[in-house]
């Protein structure tokens, strides 16, 4: 009886380990907090605060970037939003798309893109944390 119980225990904490993913080569792994909290956005809302300036900016992102490569402002512009998506991950080493975006929108002259002259004015006062993770998901849909 006492030699059941010990193989049935030996079993069950095979499975458990299994379960539990105790391997390192397991290729399913949890998104970094960060991206969970920028998807958790409203892409929609996002959109716009992109389209109108929500209720609480004075324009919209859109008076001085573009989501179609165009260069706003008479050439005086922002960069375009268009791809960003697929190139904020790579702007500055360290940070995802999603917090690269998020420090754009909070603290926008820590990383300026060579060319342009680092205008833009920070939003972390002005947006709520729920619209910055929206604008967030809402960029990286772009």
């Amino acid at each position: 009886m006492l030699g059941r119980i010990v193989i049935w225990l030996g079993l069950a904490v095979t499975v458990l380990v299994a379960a539990c993913g105790g391997d390192d080569s397991d290729t399913a792994t949890e998104p970094p907090a960060t991206t969970q909290a920028a998807t958790a956005g409203d892409p929609e809302r996002g959109r716009e605060i992109w389209d109108t300036g929500g209720d609480v900016l004075s324009g919209p992102c859109s008076n001085c970037h573009s989501l179609d490569g165009s260069v706003q402002l008479g050439g005086r512009g922002a960069p375009t939003w268009q791809g960003v998506s697929g190139r904020a991950g790579d702007r500055v080493p360290g940070l995802s798309a999603a917090e690269y975006l998020r420090e754009s929108i909070v603290d926008p002259t820590a990383y300026i893109v060579e060319g342009y002259l680092g205008r833009m004015q920070s939003f972390e006062f002005l947006l709520s944390e729920e619209d910055i993770d929206s604008l967030v998901a809402f960029l990286l849909t772009q």
